[in-house]
């Protein structure tokens, strides 16, 4: 299985999304697509060199046309995990803004009908999350992040609260189950 697999400038379950990558390693194909904010905020996190052993498809390398979205609508990948995923890119996503590389490859995934798994940051009313030097600070997310990320389930689009529920919810996209509602 070919994955497309989606870092934006997300903090918040960061390492813990690359380590899922690294343990995919080998079972799938992964292609990572790191947007300038991702690449940044891997960097503060100290996984960007983890990162970059898989094949990178970086946003400060694209033109303004995002001319690597295509391959998504050319049948080039599986799915696409976007994980960690900003409230920011969850919001473009759910409205169709596609003016930036991540949300650029997720309206062309959903237009083509390849698998969206999504990540969100804020997934639900109060966050406990690490800054880089691992102080632990708590947000509280507004309605309007937590309204998005239920439209785009009704949608269709896989939505998880841990990085550990991507292999699930891969196998369940591999057995040819579009949209999974919840994974235990």
């Amino acid at each position: 299985m070919r994955i497309a697999w989606g870092i934006t400038g997300a903090g918040h379950l960061l390492k813990e999304s690359v380590e899922v990558m690294e343990t995919l390693r080998g079972k799938y194909e992964i292609r990572v697509f790191l947007s300038k904010a991702g690449e940044e905020v891997a960097r503060m996190y100290r996984v960007l060199d983890r990162i970059e052993s898989f094949p990178v498809i970086r946003e400060s390398k694209q033109g303004s046309s995002f001319s690597s979205c295509g391959a998504f609508n050319l049948g080039k990948y599986d799915a696409f995990i976007i994980s960690p995923a900003t409230s920011n890119t969850i919001a473009k996503i759910r409205l169709g803004i596609a003016d930036s590389l991540i949300p650029c490859c997720a309206s062309q995934a959903l237009k083509s009908r390849v698998p969206l798994i999504l990540l969100p940051t804020d997934s639900k009313p109060i966050v406990d999350t690490k800054a880089p030097n691992g102080q632990i600070f708590r947000i509280y997310v507004r309605r309007v992040d937590l309204e998005h990320i239920e439209a785009l389930r009704n949608e269709g689009v896989i939505i998880l609260e841990h990085p550990a529920e991507i292999k699930k919810a891969l196998e369940g996209v591999k057995s040819g189950m579009r949209r999974v509602i919840k994974i235990d």
